[in-house]
């Protein structure tokens, strides 16, 4: 059974995704020699349980939703760090759709006052994980509704600077990082259609290299100098910006967030996952 039913096409590298080390040929090494020991992870065995994430929000996950009626006002965070993401204000809460991707759960923001946040010193260690000084990855899967106002997907404001995760209205592309002379990752047409549901996944291996992938596809590479790491002035925020024309239009369904770089075979594990 399929996790995130994509219309991509993309099925991973099975090798990669199926044995816990090497391809299926370096196994096949490794057996004829008795080297090693190997166990085989068959589709939808492996999951974001098995390495380190800072925060882990997955709709499809019931017991991790808290329902106001049909809206959310908490979305517990699995990655054992306690990140839950909360909004108590019910007219701003974004609504529970089940059955949204591929027979799996989502959350839908409005676009106009839909929020949530991750707050309070869990906030700002995220924050420290997410700064343009170190390594992380993310990963998403969503549907955008409406992209004609660049919607941002996860925003920190900033003393000077802000550290964003937005669509690009000019052809569904990604702006990822920090505002202004500091680290983005873009890209105007890899999305293809970013109104249907899309997974992509951004890893980042040091203070001046990141890469963007959607559907399994290098999209974007970033490369420069991304200067001092700005102060935190609010909250971890999902969906919104402190511009309200800017807030997210469409579904999320998952989010996940390491402070490494995930290799190959990781990223392709984690992408297995998003669509078995």
């Amino acid at each position: 059974m399929r996790r995130w039913r994509l219309n991509s096409g993309y099925c991973g590298t099975t090798d990669q995704r199926r044995t816990k080390a090497g391809t299926i040929p370096a196994l096949k090494h490794y057996i004829e020699r008795d080297l090693g020991e190997f166990s085989f992870l068959a589709p939808g065995d492996w999951t974001p349980a098995q390495i380190t994430t800072e925060l882990w929000l997955d709709a499809a996950d019931a017991s991790t939703i808290t329902l106001n009626g049909s809206t959310v006002s908490q979305w517990n965070d699995k990655s054992g760090n306690g990140r839950n993401a909360t909004q108590a204000t019910a007219a701003n809460q974004p609504t529970y759709i089940a059955n949204s991707i591929n027979g799996k759960s989502a959350l839908d923001w409005d676009g106009v006052n839909d929020s949530m946040a991750v707050s309070g010193a869990i906030s700002t260690t995220l924050h420290s994980v997410m700064s343009e000084d170190d390594t992380h990855s993310i990963a998403m899967v969503l549907a955008a509704d409406v992209i004609s106002n660049s919607p941002v997907i996860l925003h920190v404001p900033e003393s000077t600077w802000e550290f964003l995760i937005e669509i690009n209205s000019s052809g569904g592309g990604l702006y990822w990082g920090y505002t202004t002379t500091a680290f983005r990752i873009y890209s105007t047409g890899g999305f293809g259609s970013i109104t249907r549901p899309t997974f992509f996944v951004l890893t980042k291996s040091g203070a001046n290299t990141g890469d963007a992938y959607s559907e399994g596809s290098l999209i974007s590479s970033y490369s420069g100098n991304f200067g001092a790491t700005p102060t935190m002035t609010s909250n971890f925020l999902i969906g919104s910006y402190s511009t309200a024309s800017y807030n997210y239009n469409g579904r999320i369904a998952e989010i996940i967030i390491s402070k490494e770089t995930w290799d190959t075979q990781t990223r392709q594990r984690v992408e297995g996952y998003l669509i078995s």
